[in-house]
């Protein structure tokens, strides 16, 4: 039996498509998003790509500005350290109820996450994608839906700064690194030993990409 595919509905795709534009900076920051281009660019009408914008803006993709419309936000110094900040909090803290409730095979959802992380070296996008399996596999042991549901959004108003963390020279070895502890952690359950390495694994992101405003 073929899988049934999933239906999405137009805005639901303008927002997908916005969203990964802006992400991979195919609009780049400082743009502004006029509805007849867009409409032209990705085959929608004007109406789903309007109602699109205020999940944008929602997630700090963009802002509305007067005079201007919609116009995709720059990207911030202070953003960097304020969004890691939080997700290292977080995480951190779910990665530690996390591990104690860990099953053989999260643990081995994770190994394979990695290894498809291997084959997306040099497709950053489908990289990052895997990334966040490779997390969700541990935080969902944790048992709550509030704390997935937080760190996704955390993670989608992150996105542009994880891509650009990710294709820095050096960032590939780092990640498997950090990720090969973090499975040893967890195989061995060291709850403390996990969260610490989630917090320093962040700090490496957050810190590769300080380095670009220093």
């Amino acid at each position: 039996m073929q899988p049934v595919a999933e239906f999405k509905t137009k805005r639901a795709v303008a927002l997908d498509l916005l969203r990964e534009a802006i992400i991979t900076q195919a609009i780049a920051p400082g743009s502004r998003l006029i509805l007849d281009d867009l409409s032209q660019q990705f085959g929608l009408s004007a109406t789903p790509i309007r109602e699109a914008l205020p999940a944008l803006e929602a997630e700090g993709l963009i802002v509305q500005m007067p005079h201007k419309g919609a116009v995709v936000t720059p990207m911030d110094y202070e953003e960097v350290i304020e969004l890691y900040s939080m997700r290292a909090g977080l995480e951190g803290i779910v990665a530690s109820y996390a591990v104690a409730e860990l099953k053989d095979a999260d643990i081995a959802g994770m190994e394979a996450a990695l290894r498809r992380m291997e084959r997306y070296r040099g497709d950053w996008v489908q990289f990052l994608e895997q990334d966040k399996v490779f997390h969700a596999c541990l935080y969902q042991a944790a048992g709550s839906q509030r704390w997935l549901d937080t760190i996704d959004n955390l993670w989608r108003r992150c996105s542009r700064y994880m891509l650009a963390s990710t294709v820095m020279t050096g960032a590939e070895a780092m990640i498997s690194s950090d990720h090969q502890d973090i499975i040893m952690g967890c195989k061995v359950r060291d709850a403390e030993g996990v969260s610490t390495m989630i917090v320093e694994h962040l700090k490496h992101s957050r810190d590769r990409l300080l380095r670009e405003w220093s």
